[in-house]
């Protein structure tokens, strides 16, 4: 029997990475960044690809490849903040896997982000005009990052939550995150393997 893909949705800071790698440990799974498959893919940085193809041109590339995960199993994905926004992303997704938001509040999004926006796309400063997704607010140019951060918050949490399978409080301690998403798991049935149930069960 092979298990479902489990899939972190979220804002950016809202700990996808971290808690893919610590869920995938626990399961004996394999984790897999969606951006970090990008950057292989490509041997560009998202904030590189986001300037030279713009952030419609960075958002195929993430289709491309959540289609490719979405054909395997028994992996925990950590997807990119916009991947649940686009509905052929969840199309593919449905076919092997369940999403997982981590819902983080803002004030804490703004204590994990802060001296780390030069590695966010989303958060710099550009200008309104010629953007290329509906997905990026217009918050003008003169906008501080942190005020960036509440208008795409504001724009994406309906969303985030109409896209997952279940909700996850995801601002407390990371192993603890972790000990919900399993317990949910487990309840569904049909999320883990045996082995992997038999095995958290211990």
């Amino acid at each position: 029997m092979m298990s479902r893909n489990i899939c972190l949705a979220g804002m950016m800071g809202s700990g996808k990475t971290t808690i893919a790698a610590l869920l995938a440990d626990k399961l004996g799974r394999r984790s897999v960044d969606t951006d970090e498959e990008i950057v292989t893919w490509t041997g560009h940085n998202v904030p590189d690809l986001f300037g030279m193809h713009g952030e419609a041109g960075f958002r195929d590339l993430e289709h491309q490849v959540i289609s490719e995960l979405a054909k395997y199993h028994d992996l925990v994905i950590a997807l990119g903040g916009g991947a649940v926004l686009r509905v052929d992303n969840l199309d593919a997704l449905r076919l092997t896997s369940v999403v997982v938001l981590l819902d983080v509040p803002l004030e804490v999004l703004v204590e994990r982000l802060a001296g780390e926006t030069s590695s966010r796309p989303l958060l710099a400063p550009r200008p309104s005009a010629g953007r290329a997704s509906a997905d990026v607010v217009d918050d003008g140019a003169d906008a501080t990052w942190s005020q960036r951060l509440a208008i795409t918050y504001g724009e994406r949490a309906e969303r985030y939550r109409h896209a997952a399978d279940n909700v996850i409080d995801g601002a407390g301690e990371p192993h603890e995150v972790v000990d919900t998403i399993v317990a949910w798991a487990v309840e569904q049935g049909d999320i883990l393997t045996p082995s992997e149930h038999e095995q958290v069960m211990t």
